[in-house]
């Protein structure tokens, strides 16, 4: 059997809703292995779990979870490799969010609800804090290591300033997903304290009206204005602060719109754009959805208006959605 290399098992450890995982769970689901929060030999069992799995991959012997992942490859002159200090750390523990976005991850967790309260600091399922100190005291996070904090909302998230005092200690870059309705002071502190971090948020339109069908609340201008911030308290290295538009479609899939939205961000001196599609509850399994030629046009449209803003700025797109609309389908084999 042909040996195969995966990126993410090699050097990812994934504090997720569910359990710890060996990467981000998009592509393989529910079938990964994971270990238990309140197991206090989480990380032995981690490692020699990860070390067997490795060994398989070599041997070609891949989990049924894995089939199809983007992430996925022979091995060539890559061969799977042991490196038991990690160079991606993914923050994805909790789901509480102040909206409730059409296209959103959680949708079957949330039911497209509001968390309430909307706009107190909240816990996740445990504190990971301590987790990420461990870390770092057995030596466990590489000199390179790069944090993501996603979820739910990060500026509901208790232990989110711990987290950023965290990486702003210790020199890590980390990219923080935001909606950006509310304010974080630490988000600036952290964008000026690497200049290897990012902050998107997705704004996915140009409009308030249009905002508001997506996100199903009515806080377009309070994104606008903490974009302003943020853009302004990170100075020359502005472009750390990146704006995503999702394509969703029949409802922001037109040049109008998009049109509109560039006029926002330019006008607010946004220069990082994210174009996207709408793929997290069109991923089914024994589906075989087809992305249209309208929406292959759409993406092409924006990565386009991005570059003729920025010619100096590589327009940040998603690999595996590069994939999807080469394919013009949401299943990659």
């Amino acid at each position: 059997m042909e040996s195969k290399y995966c990126k993410n098992l090699c050097s990812c450890i994934n504090f997720h809703i569910k359990g710890i995982f060996y990467c981000n769970t998009l592509w393989g689901g529910e079938g990964h292995e994971k270990n238990n929060y309140y197991d206090k030999n989480f990380l032995e069992k981690f490692l020699n779990q990860r070390e067997i799995l490795i060994e398989n991959m070599k041997k070609g012997i891949v989990p049924s979870h894995c089939d199809n992942c983007v992430y996925l490859e022979a091995a060539n002159d890559k061969p799977m490799e042991i490196n038991n200090k990690f160079k991606r750390i993914e923050c994805y523990h909790w789901v509480q969010c102040n909206c409730a976005c059409f296209y959103c991850s959680n949708r079957q967790k949330t039911k497209l609800k509001i968390t309430n309260p909307l706009f107190h600091k909240v816990k996740g399922i445990i504190n990971i804090y301590p987790y990420i100190k461990e870390l770092k005291k057995r030596n466990l996070i590489d000199d390179d290591a790069r944090f993501s904090i996603v979820g739910g909302e990060c500026t509901l998230l208790k232990e989110f300033p711990d987290i950023i005092k965290f990486v702003i200690k210790n020199n890590y870059p980390i990219d923080i997903l935001s909606n950006g309705i509310l304010y974080e002071k630490y988000i600036s502190k952290a964008l000026n304290a690497n200049k290897k971090s990012f902050l998107s948020i997705s704004l996915d339109s140009g409009t308030s009206e249009t905002f508001k069908k997506i996100k199903r609340v009515d806080k377009f201008n309070n994104v606008v204005k903490n974009l302003k911030k943020y853009v302004k308290e990170t100075k020359e290295n502005s472009n750390q602060v990146m704006v995503k538009y999702i394509i969703l479609k029949g409802i922001n899939d037109n040049k109008d719109e998009i049109d509109k939205f560039f006029d926002v961000c330019t006008n607010i001196g946004i220069t990082n754009f994210f174009p996207s599609i709408e793929f997290c509850n069109s991923v089914k399994p024994g589906k075989n959805p087809v992305i249209s030629d309208k929406i292959c046009e759409l993406y092409e449209y924006m990565k386009t208006k991005a570059k003729e803003i920025n010619p100096n700025n590589t327009v940040s797109t998603y690999d595996f959605v590069e994939l999807m609309i080469k394919n013009k389908s949401y299943i990659i084999k």
